[in-house]
């Protein structure tokens, strides 16, 4: 028996989208997806931009222990925007009384050329 995908508060997914509007990033609500160290709620861009969408994945850990008010404020302090727009794909989570923000791997084949 499988366990039911943890859902998203409708304040925390609002937010975030919010934030992600504000960087210029229109975005579906989020969805959920598992790797080997944990679950995370992902919150990708509908239309990419330039080819490649800009996607922003939050541990399940931080979405069920923060406010949305306070995940939007580790976002600005750690300085998530910026970091999304470098590498297009982020992912945040919490390692003992802070956050890392590790590149989300990207499959074979998903790094573009350099022209």
């Amino acid at each position: 028996m499988s366990t039911p995908n943890p859902q998203v508060p409708p304040e925390t997914n609002a937010a975030i989208v919010a934030w992600m509007g504000d960087q210029g990033w229109h975005v579906a609500p989020a969805r959920w997806e598992m790797d080997p160290e944990a679950g995370f709620h992902v919150w990708q861009e509908a239309e990419p931009t330039r080819g490649r969408s800009h996607a922003l994945w939050i541990a399940e850990s931080m979405v069920s222990h923060l406010s949305a008010e306070q995940l939007v404020n580790v976002l600005d302090s750690e300085g998530m925007a910026e970091e999304i727009r470098i590498s297009f794909k982020m992912r945040i989570q919490e390692r003992g009384d802070g956050y890392r923000v590790p590149i989300v791997s990207r499959r074979s084949g998903e790094w573009r050329k350099q022209e």
